[in-house]
């Protein structure tokens, strides 16, 4: 039996992460019953928003079910596979990535990019991601330490704690917003249950996945080890260096619970027990012009 999903429109992320009440809608619908065969109408959609479009092609990658998408919109089909979404572009640890992605460097996205999180080249691949999304926004050039620090951090957390087999990167360039919006997930055991493998902090998590996420951006590893615990997963000072300093916004989603930090404030969300990510997910959203103030030295002592 095949059951038919009608993806919405959503273009339009009101307060960070908001499309994903969407999202949640799709993941509630789909994880309710055991079916595998799936059909995704798109007959309904004029626009995907980024923090849509990424998150639901990373879903339709890690739920393990068999996902058909029928009546793309002839206007948005081109878009579509040009941003890969059926099927992520693969980054092997034996591809020439400069080649592969070179041809990016004018557009104003990178397509949906599925990389192992077990391969040595990372560093290469983070620096190369990066010099296109510069050079596609014509960013101010002091971005550029600002974006290789969160980066390589966030990209290092999703190795070294993830336990995850697979890394997705996706940007998009929004020049009337003048910001990049970027997608960064792994399909591994969630950050709670990093903190469970490691028996760290379960007195005080007890269970609650929220409090697991808080613990994460404030800095507490899941290794005990005495330098790296300010350290943490690299997600608090990514995150101060973002909102505080770039006026950006931060997103992360990782099992049930999910955390948003902006202008408007910071908060820690315990999810129904019927609402799961598989993994972890940051969405974030990038000024490409750095305020006069901005101090990169502050957030990285």
């Amino acid at each position: 039996m095949v059951d038919t999903i009608k993806i919405p429109n959503v273009d339009k992320d009101g307060r960070i992460g908001s499309a994903f009440n969407h999202l949640f809608r799709l993941i509630f619908q789909m994880d309710e019953t055991e079916r595998d065969n799936w059909i995704w109408d798109l007959g309904q959609t004029s626009f995907f928003h980024p923090f849509f479009l990424a998150p639901l092609v990373i879903y339709k990658q890690v739920c393990q079910k068999n996902i058909r998408c029928i009546n793309k919109p002839s206007h948005i089909s081109n878009y579509l596979d040009l941003v890969c979404f059926d099927e992520p572009l693969f980054i092997a640890e034996d591809t020439d990535i400069k080649a592969k992605l070179e041809t990016y460097t004018t557009k104003t996205y990178l397509p949906v990019c599925r990389f192992s999180l077990r391969q040595e080249n990372l560093d290469g691949l983070q620096s190369i991601l990066q010099r296109i999304m510069e050079k596609q926004s014509n960013a101010d050039r002091r971005i550029v330490s600002p974006l290789s620090y969160m980066l390589g951090e966030l990209v290092d957390n999703m190795k070294e704690h993830s336990c995850g087999c697979y890394g997705y990167i996706f940007s998009q360039y929004l020049k009337k917003e003048g910001c990049i919006d970027l997608v960064l997930a792994d399909d591994g055991i969630t950050i709670f249950g990093s903190y469970a493998k490691f028996g760290l902090y379960q007195d005080k998590i007890q269970g609650d996945e929220s409090i697991a996420l808080r613990l994460a951006n404030e800095g507490k590893s899941t290794k005990n080890l005495p330098n790296t615990e300010n350290r943490g997963y690299g997600i608090s000072s990514s995150k101060q260096m973002l909102v505080d300093g770039l006026n950006g916004s931060f997103f992360m989603l990782s099992g049930s619970a999910f955390h948003r930090h902006d202008a408007k404030g910071s908060e820690y969300v315990q999810l129904p027990d019927n609402i799961n990510w598989h993994g972890t997910i940051i969405l974030m959203r990038i000024p490409v012009c750095v305020p006069k103030e901005f101090d990169y030295a502050k957030y990285t002592q």
